[in-house]
């Protein structure tokens, strides 16, 4: 009786991705700096979006919610509702210019 990871890989993946937001929210030093990475990060989850855009399915969307739920609970500088707003905000401008081409990426 173990635990099967292919079945439990999202559980997995966004309990470490909170930690990770967790740990990089700690680690700004201040206000500017702590809205660039939420807006950076935002950026990076709106290009996941593009990429998986015809299959994007829940998982990725406990994923993304593990990130900014671990960034908000460490977060110090900043107010916790404008760091959620221009995490979504970044998602959606990063998702509009891959769709409209302004920025492509090469597929490995």
């Amino acid at each position: 009786m173990g635990v099967n990871f292919f079945e439990t890989w999202v559980e997995y993946l966004a309990l470490t991705v909170l930690v990770i937001g967790l740990l990089i929210s700690l680690i700004a030093g201040s206000l500017v700096i702590s809205y660039l990475i939420v807006c950076l990060c935002g950026m990076m989850f709106g290009r996941l979006w593009f990429h998986f855009k015809h299959g994007f399915k829940f998982p990725w969307l406990v994923i993304i919610f593990g990130f900014i739920l671990g960034y908000v609970i460490g977060a110090y500088y900043g107010s916790r509702i404008v760091i959620v707003i221009l995490f979504i905000i970044s998602i959606m401008v990063s998702y509009y210019i891959h769709n409209k081409g302004y920025i492509k990426s090469v597929e490995y």
